[in-house]
C-alpha cells in the first residue's frame, strides 16, 4: 500500500499565511479537537467523516491536510487519507508528526469550540465600539419599571433550552428586519440584544447599530451571567417573535447600504452558473431564509441555513478555507447582506450575494463518489423487534452520542463508529448485531464496515429508517445506560456549556465566561489569523 504523502508543519504554516483555498481538517474526535487544535483547522472526526465530507469539502481537487495527534501509521489521519482517497479526493496529505510536531515546533494552537468566530465577535465589539448592557444594570432598569426589548437571538431550539424570562425571539439575521428607530434620539428605545454567552449577542447588537440603532446594547455575557447573578431564567418559553418587520421598502434599503458598505458583489444566475462549472475554485450557496425557496429547496448544492447560522456556525459548514460563499435571500435581500457584511470581515471566504432564486442543480458535478457497500443488509423495526423479543439480536446504536443519551432502543450499547474494534467481544454471542442511529445512514455506514472487518461473522443488519422508524408500542425508547453498556466513550462529547449538567452549571458557566473573555487576546497571536475590519469612524458610545 502507497504511504499516504505528509507536508511539513512549516510547510503547512506557509499555505495558511497564503490566499489559496486549503481544507485543514483534523479528524480526531471533538472533545480532542476542543482540547487543542490549530487556529484554521475544521473539526471533521473519523466517525462521521464520510457523511460529513461530501457538503463540506464538495471539491475532489481540492487541496486537503488532515491531521491527528502524532500522525501515527494506522491512527486516525491515516486512516481518513484512505477513506478520502476512497471517496476520490486527488490531493491529501497528513501533516508529519500531527499536532504534536506542530506544537512542538512553536507554532500555536488554541482549545475550545467555534474559537474563530468567538474571536470575530470580541474583535467586532472592540472595532465598533458595540453598547454593552451589564446584567446588573439591565436588573436595575427592570426593577424600576422601565420596559426594556429583550431580544434573544439564538435559534428558537437553544433559545428553548433557556432563556432570560420575558426575552423575545428574533434569530440572527431575523433582528435586523424589525422595525426599530433609526434616528438614534435621546428618546429611542433601548433594545437589550442577547445570546447564551456572548458572540451572537455582540454580532446582533453591533448590526443594528450599523443600520441606525443608537440605542441598541449587548447583554453583557448573555443567558448565563443573567442566571449567574440570580435573575429568572425561562425554559421552553414561548419563543414570542412579536417586534413587528420594518417595510420592504426600508429592508431593501438597509440591505443596499451593507452591500455598499462591505463592497459586497451581487452575482447573477449566469454568473452562478459559471461558478458552479469552475473546477479550480470550490463554491458553497446556502439560502438564508427561514423557509428556502423551491428552487433552492430543488438544488442538490444549496443548504438551508437559516437565522443568521452561516457565519455563527462557518467553522463546521464550510471546510475550504478561501472558497466562492453564495446567498441566496429574498428579493429585499436583507438577511444575506447582514451575513455577508460580517463574512466579508471574517475573511475567509470570498462571498457574494445572488440576485433572484439558485437554479436548480440535481447533482453537483464534483461530488465525492459513493463507496459500495459490502454484505449488511437494512431490516425494518417489526424485524428488530421481533429478533429483540426472541433474543437473537444485540442492538449498537452509533453516532453522536447526545442522540444515544436522548434516545435508544432499550438495551442497546453505544458505540463512536471510528473503528470496529470494540464489536470484537460481541461476535462471540453469536446474535445478529443490528445498528441503529437516528437518520439511518451512521448506521448503515456502521453495518458495512463490520461486514468488512468481519466478512466471516454472522450478518450485519441495520435499521431502515433510523428510530424515528420504530413501530414498537408507543413508540418505545428509553434514555436510560449504565457504564457498561458504552463499548466507547463519548469522546464526541466536546463539553457544551448546554450539555452540563444543572448541578454542576454555575461553576461550568463561570469557568467558561473567564475562558471566552480571554479568548480573542490568544487567539489573535497566530499570524494566520487575519480578520479585515472596515474603516468605522464612529466613538464609543454611553452606556
Amino acid at each position: 500500500m502507497t504511504d499516504p504523502p505528509t507536508i511539513a508543519p512549516d510547510a503547512l504554516q506557509a499555505l495558511l499565511l497564503a490566499d489559496g483555498e486549503l481544507a485543514l481538517l483534523d479528524v480526531r474526535e471533538a472533545r480532542a479537537f476542543h482540547a487543542a487544535h490549530l487556529n484554521l483547522a475544521r473539526s471533521a472526526p473519523l466517525s462521521g467523516l464520510e457523511l460529513q465530507i461530501p457538503e463540506f469539502v464538495p471539491r475532489r481537487s481540492a487541496t486537503v491536510v488532515v491531521y491527528d495527534d502524532a500522525g501515527g501509521p494506522g491512527a486516525a489521519a491515516s486512516r481518513a487519507w484512505t477513506l478520502l482517497q476512497r471517496l476520490g479526493y486527488e490531493d491529501v496529505r497528513l501533516l508529519q508528526g500531527g499536532l504534536q510536531a506542530w506544537t512542538a515546533q512553536g507554532l500555536p494552537s488554541i482549545d475550545g469550540w467555534n474559537t474563530l468566530i468567538k474571536t470575530f465577535g470580541d474583535r467586532v465589539r472592540q472595532h465598533y465600539a458595540t453598547r454593552v448592557l451589564p446584567v446588573a444594570d439591565l436588573q436595575a432598569l427592570r426593577d424600576s419599571g422601565v420596559q426594556v426589548p429583550v431580544v434573544d437571538v439564538r435559534p428558537p431550539h437553544e433559545f428553548a433550552f433557556l432563556s432570560i424570562d420575558g426575552a423575545r425571539n428574533h434569530p440572527g439575521t431575523e433582528l435586523a428586519l424589525r422595525d426599530f428607530p433609526a434616528d438614534g434620539g435621546s428618546d429611542s428605545p433601548l433594545w437589550a440584544i442577547q445570546c447564551f454567552s456572548r458572540t451572537r449577542g455582540i454580532l446582533g447588537t453591533t448590526t443594528l447599530a450599523v443600520l441606525g440603532h443608537g440605542h441598541a446594547a449587548f447583554v453583557e455575557d448573555g443567558v448565563m451571567a443573567w442566571h449567574l447573578n440570580g435573575g429568572a431564567v425561562a425554559s421552553n418559553a414561548p419563543a414570542a417573535a412579536d417586534l413587528p418587520r420594518a417595510s420592504a421598502q426600508v429592508l431593501a434599503e438597509r440591505a443596499a447600504q451593507l452591500r455598499a458598505r462591505a463592497g459586497v458583489q451581487v452575482i447573477d444566475g449566469a454568473q452562478l452558473a459559471r461558478w458552479r462549472a469552475d473546477p479550480q475554485r470550490t463554491l458553497y450557496l446556502f439560502d438564508v431564509r427561514p423557509v428556502p425557496g423551491a428552487a433552492s429547496a430543488a438544488a442538490a448544492d444549496v443548504r438551508h441555513v437559516p437565522g443568521g447560522q452561516v457565519l455563527m456556525h462557518f467553522e463546521q459548514l464550510v471546510g475550504t478555507r478561501n472558497a466562492r460563499v453564495v446567498l441566496v435571500d429574498d428579493a429585499e435581500g436583507l438577511r444575506a447582506a447582514v451575513t455577508a457584511f460580517w463574512l466579508r470581515q471574517f475573511n475567509q471566504c470570498e462571498v457574494a450575494v445572488l440576485d433572484g432564486e439558485a437554479p436548480p442543480r440535481h447533482a453537483p458535478a464534483d461530488a465525492p463518489r459513493e463507496s459500495v457497500d459490502a454484505a449488511s443488509q437494512g431490516i425494518d423495526a417489526p424485524t428488530l423487534q421481533d429478533w429483540l423479543a426472541r433474543g437473537e439480536a444485540i442492538v449498537v446504536h452509533v453516532g453522536p452520542s447526545e442522540d444515544f443519551e436522548r434516545r435508544h432502543v432499550p438495551g442497546a450499547r453505544y458505540l463512536l463508529p471510528a473503528s470496529m474494534g470494540p464489536l470484537k467481544p460481541l461476535l462471540a454471542q453469536g446474535r445478529s448485531i443490528v445498528f441503529t442511529s437516528e437518520d439511518a445512514a451512521t448506521a448503515r455506514i456502521a453495518g458495512r464496515d463490520a461486514a468488512r472487518t468481519w466478512p466471516d461473522a454472522r450478518a450485519f443488519h441495520w435499521l431502515i429508517g433510523g428510530l424515528q422508524a420504530l413501530a414498537w408500542p408507543s413508540r418505545s425508547t428509553t434514555a436510560d445506560y449504565t457504564p457498561q453498556d458504552l463499548l466507547t466513550p463519548f469522546d464526541d462529547d466536546w463539553g457544551s456549556t448546554m450539555r452540563v449538567r444543572p448541578e454542576h452549571r454555575e461553576a461550568a458557566w463561570r469557568d467558561y465566561l473567564t475562558w471566552e473573555r480571554a479568548l480573542s487576546a490568544r487567539v489573535m497571536r497566530d499570524p494566520t489569523v487575519r480578520f479585515k475590519f472596515l474603516a468605522f469612524a464612529g466613538t464609543p458610545r454611553a452606556p
